[in-house]
């Protein structure tokens, strides 16, 4: 067997330990990560997290000396813009991980440090930019763009053709109609439906949905 690809978790959250679980799951079907554990500012080293350690705080990073694959696993899109800002080691690359449960179509491209979960389903000519997560048992349908640092919720549905900027925030169980774009940094509320195109930095909700705030 070829050696293992070292990888480190960043986030020991609630989400940190789905993402250790997902590669578990990844390797139970071709074993190729040695998880070497978690950092995160927030979290006291040495402490356990689902069975591997958190090893420090984010910038231990940039003393790495030998390659390491890295994982963002954070929700928020602007927390997750920021730590990457942070990580300035040439040392570091960051994988697109893609569980094998997800349903993966034709032309469907996923940039650096994207994660597409368990349940996902991708159709065909779909453009992930980089850091893009597609959280639990989400539908992306035919010609979607994703744009940057994007986190899409579990349940949600994406129709053909539309567009999504970067940073955006996409709550649980919101569906999106087709043609319509969603603008940077705009939040869209969990179960919304949005039949009709969102501005840049605008929080929408409720059924259609409707502009409710306007975002800093």
């Amino acid at each position: 067997m070829s050696e293992l690809l070292k990888i480190a978790i960043v986030g020991a959250g609630g989400f940190g330990k789905e993402t250790l679980v997902m590669i578990n799951q990844i390797n139970a079907i071709k074993v190729q990560w040695q998880v070497i554990g978690f950092y995160d500012d927030a979290h006291t080293e040495g402490t356990l997290v689902g069975g591997s350690k958190v090893l420090g705080r984010v910038d231990l990073l940039n003393e790495v000396q030998e390659p390491l694959a890295v994982v963002l696993a954070v929700g928020n899109p602007q927390v997750k813009r920021k730590l990457l800002e942070r990580l300035k080691n040439s040392k570091l690359y960051f994988p697109p991980l893609i569980h094998p449960a997800a349903t993966i179509g034709e032309n469907v491209k996923a940039g650096a440090g994207c994660i597409i979960t368990a349940g996902c389903r991708l159709t065909v000519d779909i453009t992930l930019n980089d850091f893009v997560l597609l959280n639990l048992n989400t539908t992306i349908g035919h010609d979607v763009t994703i744009g940057s640092y994007t986190s899409v919720m579990p349940g949600v549905h994406l129709s053909g053709y539309v567009q999504v900027g970067e940073e955006v925030l996409i709550g649980t169980g919101a569906s999106v109609l087709q043609n319509v774009s969603i603008a940077n940094r705009a939040i869209v509320g969990a179960g919304a439906v949005v039949n009709r195109s969102v501005e840049e930095g605008r929080t929408v909700a409720g059924v259609p949905a409707r502009p409710i705030k306007k975002n800093d």
